[in-house]
């Protein structure tokens, strides 16, 4: 896999995520491969903020209970097509971060099996004022940084990254 391409819906939801700054904030992100390339179809919160007090949390924090029913919900609408496929983090900026601050969180979720060469950490944040979101995979003791794009919504005939 050498490509993440996020849907319109799921662009839609990491964008209100982004809304709301303060704390770091991630969540589950379900899609299938096609192709070589990763399609996200959907991009979930974690579940309620106080669910999780330590930082750490956004991403290994899963309450499985919820997990599983996201797992079930996407499974009877998907017929078995859609699966979860990685996690997304977001900086209690908004900001897209840098890359070491990334491999600090990539290497926490391999450790816990979370992210490897299947399932993929997806950093998102605005960049100059645009959408924007760098893609890791952990396989081997290597990482893997993807090429990410956005599908361009309906009005729009640009395929840029940034939106």
């Amino acid at each position: 896999m050498k490509r993440i391409t996020v849907v319109r819906a799921a662009r839609h939801s990491l964008r209100r995520q982004l809304d709301v700054p303060g704390r770091l904030r991630g969540g589950l992100l379900f899609g299938a491969c096609r192709d070589g390339s990763l399609e996200v179809m959907l991009a979930t919160p974690m579940g309620y903020p106080w669910w999780y007090s330590d930082p750490s949390d956004a991403l290994l924090g899963l309450d499985e209970r919820y997990v599983l029913g996201w797992s079930d919900c996407v499974e009877t609408l998907h017929g078995g097509k859609v699966d979860w496929v990685g996690n997304w983090l977001a900086y209690p900026d908004s900001s897209l971060g840098d890359v070491r601050q990334d491999l600090t969180w990539l290497y926490l979720g391999a450790e816990h099996g979370l992210i490897d060469g299947r399932h993929v950490l997806l950093m998102i944040g605005w960049d100059d004022g645009a959408l924007a979101a760098r893609a890791y995979t952990y396989d081997f003791g290597d990482w893997n940084q993807l090429a990410c794009d956005f599908l361009p919504s309906r009005s729009s005939g640009s395929s840029d990254v940034s939106l």
